[in-house]
């Protein structure tokens, strides 16, 4: 019975708890640049995450992860992002790089998508 009176306590006093106020950097910096491509290549959408793996780890990006068709990874402020989409007997393949250098994004996406 003091579980059931509790639980309500403790959602209640967990609601109460306000999100911490963004920093003015968070707020008032610029927004990335965000550079994106696409292409058809003839690999499955399995064998194409495990080339974006590959892809990002030899242009030093870390804290690479491949979640299914979806892979992703960081270098320095940089984002990249690669989906893999089955089309038939081919793959559709979306890159996307988003960062604060819009020439670095440019170079980053490009490399990422030559490479496919």
């Amino acid at each position: 019975m003091k579980y059931l009176i509790m639980l309500p306590l403790l959602v209640l006093v967990g609601c109460a708890a306000a999100p911490e106020a963004p920093v003015p950097e968070a707020v008032f910096s610029d927004p990335p640049h965000l550079w994106s491509g696409q292409k058809m290549i003839d690999h499955s959408p399995e064998v194409c995450a495990r080339k974006g793996v590959e892809i990002l780890e030899s242009l030093l990006f870390v804290g690479v992860v491949k979640n299914g068709s979806y892979v992703y990874g960081t270098l320095l402020t940089n984002r990249a992002a690669i989906k893999c989409i089955a089309n038939g007997p081919t793959t559709f393949v979306y890159a996307a790089v988003a960062g604060p250098d819009v020439k670095q994004v440019e170079r980053l996406r490009n490399e990422i998508v030559w490479r496919l």
